[in-house]
């Protein structure tokens, strides 16, 4: 492996781990935020929504539940970060066609898949508060949705040739 190889590797291992604290503290946040919609009082929640611009009618149960949406959706992307991370260190030691690269590309095929669903949901949640274009993670494009169906199947690619590499991998071992 090249000089420039395993310094693009070292960069994105870094840029992967700080990926993950930072989504780490935003799920703490938005356990604090769902929690705090729960023990405060209703002239505060109503000031609040009127802050944010949204309908004052919406229940707290409907906000807890929006919060909790969104802390899956980021728990979904600190998984994919957390398994890119593992699965960058693999390549860096040149662990290329082992088992535990299957196992990590699978998470983040099973993750993307979430997201992709859980983005939906929280679309639905924005349309009933009326709250459309919150921001590029909430994308509710189509050009967003059709990337992360093409995201999908890049990785299923990248799943299919890891599987064959690694069974070609055991048939070579097995052969010397």
């Amino acid at each position: 492996m090249n000089l420039f190889t395993k310094t693009v590797l070292k960069f994105l291992s870094i840029v992967s781990l700080i990926a993950q604290v930072l989504f780490a503290f935003a799920g703490l946040i938005l356990l604090f935020a769902a929690g705090a919609l729960l023990v405060v009082s209703n002239g505060v929640k109503t000031q609040l929504l009127q802050y944010a611009g949204l309908n004052t009618n919406l229940s707290v149960w409907f906000l807890v539940l929006s919060c909790l949406v969104a802390l899956a959706i980021i728990a979904c992307l600190f998984i994919i970060m957390y398994a890119l991370h593992k699965m960058i260190g693999n390549i860096y030691k040149q662990h290329f066609f082992v088992s535990q690269n299957l196992t990590y590309l699978k998470l983040i095929l099973i993750s993307i898949t979430s997201f992709t669903i859980l983005q939906i949901i929280s679309q639905l949640f924005f349309a009933q508060a009326h709250v459309y274009n919150v921001s590029d993670v909430f994308s509710d494009s189509s050009p967003g949705f059709i990337g992360n169906i093409l995201l999908l199947a890049i990785i299923y690619t990248l799943y299919v040739v890891f599987k064959y590499g690694i069974s070609l991998q055991d048939d070579s071992n097995n052969v010397i």
